[in-house]
């Protein structure tokens, strides 16, 4: 594939019809997509949306433009115009580039509501989507890849962020007739994580000041990161596109390393820890004591645990060089990193000129994120979504989440606290008043 789509690309490039691209939301990812982009032909930045001027002037550059070759508009005129005549431009919101010509959008904002307005006018506006906002596609990706279909284009998660680098390992797999035991990605948790606060996230995670400034790093979203509820939703993603739900709420995420990783993960009967096989979970890189670290561990990396049924593939596969279980039934895939932003002009060039996902999810959802409180919340409180200080996420199935009326994570930015909650309680949805104009809660209503 990675051949036939190089040569696409040179072509587009040759005949000076590059792949248009619009960023919205530029932070430190969406700034690393658009200096990836500045690296291969046939592919051209062409707009970005960030309120922050400053964030998205920063976009531009790595992409390539000098200051004199882009401007800032509020109006949807002059930008369709300048993007014609070969320009590039800012704007504060995606609405500024609805008579723009692009062919695909990139969503980096990091917040559900703006991601799945965005996403969604994009899709009906006949553009594709490569949606970095997790955090909306755990809570209604399933319909916007639904309103893809309608519209004929693409809805995808980005390459290079760890979701679609576990697809990629379970596709494989897959594709090769070899069956998926548990698939997840690595996480470095202290049990103390769990109700981290964003304003301690940076030191918690041992980062200068320096490298935060340097890097733009957002404490909410980090918070995310060290609190548990990034890795939460990442496999909640992974268990929409693929189908294997979580074997419990928060899945295992037991201590370990590639060593552990092939003997813990199968069936409760065979000496593992799973009561079904053919699940997502996580593996902690912090050792039992919480102090050291598993050896071998894969902290930002993916992993697979796979077997066959056939017993002369088992034993090829362990011959060449995989590890495998004790018991030689099964095998680990794994890659220990995960390149976010550099990989996702692969996304972009993959919906633009094959019209396919490098991964989305399926029709229904098979799991979601519960919110849970942080502590205990009083009436009137406002929950502040994944990786605030009120709320982390959980996983769990999606049948769960519907007979028991949870509120999804994705539904808790901004939700105002009807009556107290207990602390690590799951939050009853008639327990808070969300915004009446939410296009999430009607896209869920419509599903």
């Amino acid at each position: 594939m990675m051949r036939e789509l190089l040569a696409l690309l040179e072509a587009r490039a040759d005949a000076g019809r590059p792949i248009r691209v619009a960023i919205a939301g530029a932070g430190r990812f969406g700034t690393s997509v658009a200096a990836q982009i500045s690296m291969i032909d046939g592919l051209a930045l062409t707009a970005v949306a960030d309120p922050n001027e400053g964030n998205g002037a920063e976009a531009l550059v790595a992409a390539g433009w000098s200051m004199d070759q882009w401007k800032r508009t509020d109006s949807a005129t002059e930008a369709r115009m300048l993007i014609e005549s070969g320009s590039a431009v800012l704007t504060p919101e995606m609405t500024v580039l609805e008579l723009a010509p692009i062919d695909v959008l990139v969503e980096a904002t990091g917040v559900p509501e703006v991601a799945a307005q965005n996403a969604y006018s994009a899709l009906r506006l006949g553009r594709h989507v490569v949606m970095v906002t997790v955090e909306a596609d755990v809570t209604c990706g399933w319909v916007l890849a639904s309103e893809a279909r309608r519209q004929q284009v693409v809805y995808t998660l980005a390459a290079g962020d760890q979701p679609i680098a576990i697809m990629e390992l379970y596709d494989w797999a897959k594709t090769l007739g070899l069956s998926p035991v548990a698939i997840g990605r690595g996480t470095h948790r202290r049990a103390t994580d769990r109700h981290g606060d964003p304003a301690e996230a940076f030191e918690r995670l041992g980062y200068t000041k320096n490298l935060v400034t340097a890097r733009r790093l957002n404490a909410q979203m980090y918070n995310s990161f060290r609190d548990g509820t990034k890795a939460q939703i990442e496999m909640c993603a992974v268990s929409n596109m693929t189908g294997l739900p979580s074997d419990c709420r928060g899945m295992h995420e037991p201590p370990a390393g590639l060593d552990e990783l092939p003997e813990l993960f199968t069936s409760l009967g065979a000496g593992g820890l799973l009561k079904r096989t053919g699940v997502v979970d996580l593996a902690n890189a912090v050792a039992p004591d919480a102090a050291a670290e598993m050896p071998a561990s894969i902290a930002t990396g993916v992993w697979a645990v796979v077997t066959s049924d056939n017993k002369l593939t088992r034993e090829d596969l362990a011959f060449h060089g995989t590890r495998v279980s004790s018991d030689r039934e099964r095998i680990l895939l794994f890659r220990e990193y995960h390149l976010c932003g550099v990989e996702t002009p692969l996304s972009i060039a993959q919906a633009a000129l094959f019209g396919t996902a490098s991964g989305r999810p399926l029709e229904t959802a098979t799991s979601e994120i519960v919110a849970c409180a942080k502590r205990d919340l009083l009436r009137g409180d406002t929950l502040d979504g994944s990786g605030g200080r009120l709320v982390y996420g959980l996983i769990d199935h999606s049948r769960t989440l519907r007979e028991n009326n949870l509120l999804p994570l994705g539904l808790s930015y901004g939700a105002t606290v009807r009556e107290p909650i207990a602390a690590d309680e799951p939050i009853p949805a008639q327990s808070v008043a969300i915004a009446s104009d939410s296009l999430i809660a009607k896209l869920r209503s419509n599903d």
